[in-house]
């Protein structure tokens, strides 16, 4: 595509005031984009992107070196290429991005669901229900790439090869980041879905209502056409006062469940019973939104039903590892927020309410520090014994990380401390009787943990599994 073409087509998208060009840009073909100098090839724009550890100003002759033939920049730089001056490199990467790929979302329905916990299974279910109704949809989250959210031109990119594909949807998880970093912008939302909100990313927002005002960016009526929240949560009841869009409203505490055990459950939807082959009331909750967002695209009460009882369990999300008599039971799960193991802990507890019950957590490094000594208060209230250790320590300290957690503790003598997880899991398992149950929480289906900037292989599924069958990994 040609490069004066696309700063046409950017300028009546944007605002004609946020964009000066320094040089000429007749005759420049684009090839491609790219934001990482080391990745910019012939023909690539390169944006400077400014934020985190480095500052993409200072890579632009690296990019221009590697076959930049422009670059798009905050400030105006000495280089021998064509510059597009704008305010924020990010948002004109993303604008650039849909019009690069000729604005795919326009060409396929794009559901974006957003929230501090459920953002995954909610995305697999809808997407397993619309798959069920023979409309081919994809998914894009957590479990689909490094990002939850990929950045906007692999975004767009990932569109344009679906739509050509003969995909019909997508459906994908939209993080706060992604949000706030322009990730999405310009991309046409179909329906947005609001799972909850709870305390999460603190260390980027800083403070709830800076993470709040994130994830509501997305129900803009120039972003969103509409909406499916669940207004049990405050934060849901205070998003639907305030947008603009069709809304609907769901409330997951008025479903009439039937049925919960550990193989699964079972609920009453709009006059039918729908067995799901996932446990906890938390995931009942999932599986209402990702019906009302169904029906809101057009598919019928039987379809969605059919579609939600085909809906397989998400790895590592309230994942049953075991489920024999002769050793306790144990379940992974994703849960590294408070409410994300108040709720797993509280699911067990509404299952099998005599089991002692014993968590294994432990806390990310690098990331908000405030939430380590809530998520310790959540484990000790729900929980029988708690087992403290590492999660992902990164470039932290994994024993400060537990030192903070443990100042949330009531009664720090009760619990646990093992910083080596795999060791952790073991001792949870090996001491615990065969009608117990365990939660190991934290890392879900991760297959890696990163200890100092080192990663090696670690799957608690793998480690509690090698426990119960007696044996180490």
């Amino acid at each position: 595509m040609n490069l004066v073409e696309i700063l046409s087509k950017y300028e009546s998208t944007g605002d004609k005031e946020d964009i000066s060009v320094v040089g000429s840009t007749e005759g420049i073909e684009i090839r491609g984009l790219s934001f990482d100098s080391r990745e910019a090839q012939t023909g690539s724009i390169f944006f400077c992107i400014s934020g985190g550890t480095d500052d993409g100003h200072e890579y632009a002759n690296q990019a221009i070196e590697n076959g930049a033939v422009a670059i798009v920049a905050e400030k105006q730089l000495v280089v021998p290429v064509p510059q597009i001056i704008v305010q924020n490199s990010r948002e004109a990467m993303a604008y650039i991005s849909c019009i690069y790929f000729d604005f795919p979302s326009r060409e396929i329905d794009v559901i974006g669901v957003t929230g501090t916990n459920g953002k995954t299974t909610t995305t697999q279910v809808i997407t397993a229900i619309l798959n069920n109704a023979g409309i081919l949809s994809r998914s894009i989250g957590t479990l689909t790439g490094v990002l939850t959210t990929p950045e906007a031109p692999a975004l767009q990119a990932k569109f344009r090869s679906f739509v050509d594909s003969g995909i019909q949807s997508v459906v994908m998880e939209v993080s706060s980041h992604a949000l706030s970093q322009h990730r999405v912008t310009g991309t046409e939302f179909d329906v947005g879905v609001f799972t909850n909100l709870s305390q999460d990313h603190l260390d980027y927002h800083k403070e709830m209502e800076k993470y709040f005002e994130a994830k509501s960016s997305l129900f803009k009526a120039q972003k969103c056409r509409s909406a499916v929240v669940n207004v049990d949560d405050p934060f849901g009841l205070r998003l639907v006062e305030q947008i603009d869009i069709e809304t609907c409203e769901v409330s997951p505490s008025s479903v009439d469940v039937k049925e919960e055990s550990f193989a699964g459950s079972s609920f009453i939807w709009r006059d039918r019973e729908v067995k799901l082959q996932v446990s906890g009331k938390f995931n009942i909750e999932n599986a209402l939104l990702a019906a009302s967002t169904c029906l809101l695209l057009g598919v019928d009460e039987t379809q969605i039903v059919n579609g939600l009882e085909a809906s397989k369990p998400v790895p590592g999300r309230f994942e049953v590892v075991n489920d024999h008599s002769e050793s306790p039971i144990v379940i992974v799960d994703y849960s590294h927020t408070p409410a994300g193991i108040e709720n797993v802990l509280q699911a067990v507890r509404r299952i099998a309410p005599k089991a002692r019950l014993t968590v294994v957590f432990g806390c990310g490094g690098n990331r908000d520090r405030s939430k380590r000594p809530e998520m310790a208060r959540a484990a000790e209230m729900y929980a029988d014994r708690v087992v403290i250790t590492s999660d992902n320590p990164r470039f932290e300290d994994p024993r400060k990380i537990i030192q903070e957690a443990m100042s949330g503790f009531d009664d720090t003598d009760s619990v646990v401390v093992e910083e080596d997880r795999g060791a952790a899991i073991q001792f949870a398992i090996e001491s615990s009787n065969p009608d117990e149950v365990i939660v190991i929480a934290g890392k879900g289906a991760e297959t890696v943990q990163e200890i100092r900037g080192k990663v090696r292989s670690f799957d608690d599924r793998v480690i509690a599994l090698a426990a119960l069958q007696g044996g180490k990994e």
